[in-house]
C-alpha cells in the first residue's frame, strides 16, 4: 500500500481476500436496474433547455423522482419540448444496477466487529452537493443488497480492513465508530450506446469522512474506466489509474483537497456487444 495525501491504492490480495470469493458471496447478475439515472438525466436536459426555469425544476425533483406522475410545472415544460428534444428525453435508458447497504464498525477490545444496520425494502441516499445544480442532493432510493451478500464474511472482512487503514490515517482522531455504507453496482454497456459513465457528474466529492471510490471486482469486454483522483491544492490529477479485478482506490473526501472521477467506458470488441465493470463502494462516516 502507499499512503500519500491519504490515498491508498490497494489489492485485496493484502487482505488475504481472493475477488472469485468475493464475487461467489456478493454476486452481481441479480442487481436492480436504478431508474434514478433515467430521471436525473431528464432533469439535466430540462435545466439545460430551459435555465430560466431552473429553480422551479429543482424546486419540483425530488417529488418528479420520486412519482411516476410529473409535476405541475415540470409537466408542462415537457409538453413543450420539440420532437428532437422529446425524443431525447424519452430515450434515456438505465446504464447501472445497484443495491446497498449500511453496516456500524465499533473498536471493542482493541478489535474492529462490524453489524448489519436493518434496512426497509428501499433505503435513501443522498450526497452533498458541490454546487447548487448537483442533482446528487435529492434523496434516491435504492433496494437493499441481497440477504446473503449484507452477511458475508468477506464483506465484513473487508470493512474491518478499510477502517483500519482509517485508524492509520488519523491517528490524532482515533475514531472508536464509523458508519459505513456499501454500494454494489454493475456499469453495463451494449451496443446502442457509444459510452457510459460511472460518474456522469463529472468530479466531485461524495460528502463522507473517507471513501472507497471503487474496488474493482469483474469486468469484460471494455474500455476506459480509468479513476482520476484530482488535488486542489496542486490544481491538477495526482493519479490516473485503470483498476484491474481486485485493486481499489481509498481515499479521504470531505474537507479535503482530494475530488474524483472515472472516465467513460466504451465497448472493447463492438461486435460482442455486451461489457461491463462491476464494482463496491464504501462511504465512511465517523460517528464516535
Amino acid at each position: 500500500m502507499q499512503l500519500k495525501y491519504k490515498i491508498i491504492k490497494f489489492n485485496t490480495d493484502e487482505f488475504g481476500i481472493k475477488t472469485e470469493s468475493i464475487k461467489n458471496e456478493m454476486p452481481f447478475e441479480l442487481l436492480i436496474w436504478d431508474v434514478n439515472d433515467i430521471k436525473i438525466s431528464q432533469l439535466k436536459l430540462l435545466i439545460e433547455l430551459y435555465p430560466e426555469d431552473k429553480d422551479v425544476i429543482l424546486q419540483e425533483a425530488q417529488h418528479y423522482l420520486d412519482n411516476q406522475l410529473a409535476p405541475k410545472h415540470i409537466q408542462n415544460l415537457i409538453s413543450r419540448l420539440s420532437d428532437v428534444a422529446r425524443k431525447k428525453f424519452y430515450a434515456y435508458k438505465p446504464f447501472r444496477k445497484r443495491s446497498m447497504s449500511r453496516f456500524i464498525a465499533e473498536h471493542i477490545n482493541n478489535q474492529w466487529e462490524v453489524n448489519n444496520i436493518d434496512l426497509l425494502e428501499s433505503i435513501g441516499f443522498t450526497q452533498r452537493a458541490d454546487h447548487p445544480l448537483d442533482l446528487r442532493q435529492l434523496i434516491r432510493k435504492f433496494p437493499p443488497m441481497a440477504l446473503a451478500t449484507r452477511h458475508s464474511p468477506i464483506l465484513k472482512a473487508l470493512i474491518k480492513n478499510f477502517v483500519a487503514i482509517i485508524s492509520e490515517c488519523e491517528p490524532q482522531k482515533k475514531p472508536t465508530k464509523i458508519e459505513v455504507t456499501c454500494h454494489q453496482m454493475s456499469l453495463l454497456i451494449d451496443g446502442s450506446t457509444p459510452s457510459v459513465c460511472n460518474s456522469p457528474e463529472g468530479l466531485h466529492q461524495d460528502g463522507s469522512d473517507y471513501i472507497v471510490s471503487a474496488l474493482v471486482i469483474d469486468k469484460y469486454n471494455i474500455e476506459g474506466g480509468i479513476s482520476q483522483l484530482y488535488c486542489a491544492e496542486k490544481k491538477g490529477f495526482i493519479k490516473s489509474h485503470t483498476l484491474e479485478p481486485g485493486e481499489g482506490l481509498f481515499h479521504i473526501d470531505k474537507n479535503s483537497t482530494i475530488w474524483h472521477q472515472v472516465t467513460p467506458i466504451t465497448l472493447r470488441e463492438p461486435s460482442i456487444k455486451i461489457g461491463y465493470r462491476n464494482i463496491l463502494g464504501f462511504d465512511f462516516n465517523y460517528i464516535a
